[in-house]
């Protein structure tokens, strides 16, 4: 037995350095191969790997890594939110209504200036963390799944948008629109020194912050460490259920701040229907980026880069002619593939 000793620990190191090889590489190299995959593929137009493309890639990412940032840290937790396109079409309707409401009310330089897009902005991102900190409070005080808990959210809220809509589009009329709206998600940013959109540079910095959050925080270990073993966190002095609802609301107010996002992609429209599906898309960057759904594991980066690689993957189907159906069934390819090498990462567990 001691002679297997050193041979078991050398195993067990070789394991532990290849997880991390893939938890850090693997979702950047798949990037780079799906990359050079639709460049070979549009190499006669050329139109695939202009910078006005990588632009709007840019763009397209805004939405959903920005609601994935919050899913990143609910799954770290070992948990989950099937709500998150709900809530994101929620947001739309109530910041649509808050303006229409709001602008007629302002003097004529407040509405020139657009202070009612931003405070019904503002407003749109707290309903975004009211509906995370219900979901949270739900899963904590009633104990029930997540899955079930945010599969009943998930409907709530959206009767809810719909409700408020009367099932219609809720229009900003054009005199309420700030010059400075169209340009948070413009795929030429102006000025042009910023490269990329205002919104991409605003979902880098929330990436940031949450990975800072998330490393260097006591919050940040207590949500790994409860999604690794809630009950030895419990032990350990952990207040649980106060941690999961906080979990929720912060994603939640990620959640809103993507809905915000998607009023303004959508040229400050409030939609009840759409963001249809969005969660699974969510969900799907989270664990292509690394995550993994027993908790305990994830990044920021990683789900960045998943993201990403979502967004190239619908913008090169495009490019490459690759009809909607087929783009689905390779979406669903990698998910498995990617949950299938988190099992392999965990050792078959």
């Amino acid at each position: 037995m001691s002679d297997l000793a050193p041979f078991a620990a050398r195993q067990r190191g070789l394991r532990g350095t290849l997880g991390w090889i893939w938890t850090v590489l693997g979702p950047f190299l798949g990037l780079i191969l799906i990359t050079v995959l639709f460049a070979w593929m549009t190499r006669e137009t050329g139109s695939f790997l202009t910078l006005y493309n990588w632009r709007t890639i840019a763009v397209q990412t805004v939405v959903v890594g920005t609601a994935a940032l919050g899913m990143t840290a609910i799954m770290i937790a070992g948990a989950i939110d099937l709500s998150v396109g709900s809530t994101v079409a929620l947001v739309t309707v109530v910041v649509a209504m808050l303006v229409k409401r709001i602008d007629p009310a302002l003097p004529g330089d407040l509405r020139s200036a657009g202070l009612a897009l931003v405070v019904a902005m503002v407003l749109g991102v707290l309903v975004g963390g009211l509906c995370g900190a219900i979901n949270g409070s739900l899963v904590a005080g009633l104990r029930v799944v997540p899955f079930i808990v945010t599969l009943g959210s998930y409907k709530v809220y959206r009767g809810l948008a719909k409700w408020l809509a009367s099932s219609t589009t809720v229009y900003v009329p054009a005199e309420s629109k700030a010059w400075w709206l169209s340009r948070i998600l413009a795929p030429e940013p102006e000025p042009r020194w910023l490269m990329i959109a205002p919104g991409a540079w605003a979902l880098v910095a929330l990436a940031a912050a949450l990975a800072i959050v998330l490393r260097y925080s006591l919050f940040g270990r207590h949500v790994y460490a409860v999604g690794s073993n809630e009950s030895t966190a419990r032990l350990c002095g952990v207040n649980v259920p106060k941690l999961k609802i906080l979990v929720y609301a912060l994603a939640g107010l990620a959640t809103g701040l993507a809905g915000v996002l998607q009023f303004i992609y959508m040229s400050a429209t409030g939609d009840p229907t759409t963001a249809d599906g969005l969660e699974l898309k969510v969900i799907a960057a989270v664990v292509i980026g690394g995550g993994s759904l027993s908790g305990g594991e994830g990044s920021v980066l990683g789900t960045l880069i998943g993201c990403l690689i979502m967004s190239v993957l619908d913008n090169g189907c495009v490019h490459a002619g690759i009809p909607n159906p087929t783009q689905d069934v390779i979406i669903g390819v990698i998910i498995v593939a990617a949950v299938t090498l988190d099992r392999i990462r965990r050792g078959g567990s």
